[in-house]
């Protein structure tokens, strides 16, 4: 009888097994390919806006405002991609800006490279986009959360190319918990995040906008570019190479360098953010002495795009002051 028992256990183990090694082919096969096709029915059917060829991939991004005004180049954390900013674009632009908001390679309708997340790659393709639009002027740029961190490294390495910061509840300030240490192993946080990571970070983000009037137009968001290959696992990707080893979370050198460079800094922060908590500030303040801090009471992390009103309210006089010489 019990051997009978143990043959049953192993058959359905075995069946198990099976059914999760085919699960991803399937689902994978069910997503779109984010080819030259679909490019050119996202740029017919008006879902994108333009498309540009760096030495990593190919860029998909938000280009709004005339060409000789100044410069703001909006950076996204992970997940969500450039939409993250969708509502700062206009008001940006009505205040007399040229507003570039790309979706960072691995989001939106970005390439999805199979290399590795790491800083220098972000540093990189921001770098690449700024020679690809021919953009030689300094900019402005402003990152929240994870795009946070990536900005005070871009603005670390290439302080020439920047003329004022902006951070929203940044990275780089000390270590944040992201995700279960298991989910970071090989093959099976693989499996997780191609099966089930869209789904999963579609939730998070409806339990993140719940009761905001912005949840609706986040959700759609989440769910149209979830259709395409590669994006749960270039989340993934990001999260080991950048946010588990601190590559972003941690960067004190980086901040120093930008407090050396004395270029204007703008950090906008939720007291109750529990992601990236607010008591991370201090060490922002005690690196670059010439941030201003603006402290939103109450608010947790999603403010981008949740409390985008909010957060331009402090923001557009910041950079009016930064570019009123220029």
């Amino acid at each position: 009888m019990s051997l009978r028992i143990g043959r049953w256990i192993s058959i359905a183990v075995v069946v198990v097994i099976v059914m999760a090694a085919a699960a991803y082919p399937i689902i994978n096969w069910s997503r779109q390919p984010l080819d030259d096709a679909a490019r050119e029915e996202l740029l017919r059917t008006g879902k994108a806006h333009a498309f540009v060829a760096t030495s990593l991939g190919i860029m998909h991004l938000r280009d709004s405002g005339p060409s000789d005004r100044p410069v703001v180049l909006l950076v996204h954390g992970g997940v969500v991609g450039g939409y993250a900013f969708e509502n700062w674009r206009q008001p940006l632009t009505d205040a007399g800006y040229r507003v570039i908001v790309p979706d960072l390679l691995g989001y939106g309708y970005s390439d999805r490279p199979k290399v590795s997340y790491t800083k220098e790659f972000y540093v990189t393709q921001l770098n690449d986009l700024l020679d690809r639009l021919g953009i030689a002027i300094p900019v402005n740029i402003i990152g929240a959360s994870q795009g946070g961190g990536i900005v005070a490294a871009f603005a670390a390495v290439h302080p020439d190319r920047v003329r004022s910061v902006g951070l929203m509840a940044p990275n780089g300030g000390g270590p944040v918990h992201v995700m279960s240490k298991a989910l970071e192993l090989p093959i099976i946080g693989d499996w997780v995040f191609s099966v089930f990571g869209p789904m999963v970070m579609q939730n998070m983000m409806a339990r993140a906008y719940e009761n905001n009037p912005a949840r609706d137009g986040m959700l759609a968001w989440m769910k149209e570019q979830s259709r395409y290959r590669g994006y749960g696992e270039g989340v993934l990707n990001s999260i080991r190479n950048t946010l588990s080893n601190n590559a972003l979370t941690w960067q004190p050198n980086a901040f120093e360098a930008i407090g050396r460079s004395g270029a204007p800094v703008l950090a906008v922060w939720g007291t109750n953010d529990t992601t990236v908590p607010f008591s991370q500030s201090k060490e922002l303040r005690s690196r670059m002495p010439q941030l201003k801090l603006a402290q939103l009471e109450g608010q947790g992390h999603a403010i981008t795009f949740g409390q985008a009103q909010t957060a331009l309210n402090m923001v557009i006089p910041f950079l009016d002051d930064a570019n009123k010489s220029h």
